[in-house]
């Protein structure tokens, strides 16, 4: 059975947020915080493997893999925070700065080729 897109979106975003609360949530208490952040990259890593780039574009695939690389890095954070290392901090934060850079930047270069393609059909259809 293949989840929807509408699930996959949901898990997405509840992932997202258990990665941001695992962040806040180490300083009050890093034992619950761990698990949380488990359980975040679990999902986050589970709807980023699955839902690959739709697009041809060389760049756009680029950055889809820069995402996957993302997601390795959350996972190395988790790991450093059960370690009990304070890199963890750093890890995530490079995650989430290419999290951000590819979450902007993919639609708008996924429409730049739809669009580029709708230019190239309408144009082979007026010849």
């Amino acid at each position: 059975m293949k989840p929807s897109n509408k699930t996959k979106n949901i898990i997405f975003k509840l992932s997202a947020i258990l990665i941001l609360l695992s962040a806040i949530i180490y300083s009050f208490n890093a034992e619950i915080a761990k698990y949380v952040m488990i359980v975040g990259v679990a999902g986050y890593a589970a709807t980023m493997f699955t839902t690959p780039y739709p697009g041809k574009n060389i760049r756009g695939k680029r950055l889809y893999n820069i995402m996957i690389f993302a997601v390795l890095l959350m996972a190395v954070s988790a790991y450093l925070m059960f370690a009990g290392m304070k890199q963890w901090i750093i890890c995530l934060l490079i995650a989430a700065v290419l999290t951000l850079y590819g979450s902007i930047m993919l639609p708008r270069i996924y429409k730049n080729e739809q669009d580029d393609e709708n230019n190239h059909d309408s144009s082979v259809k007026k010849s």
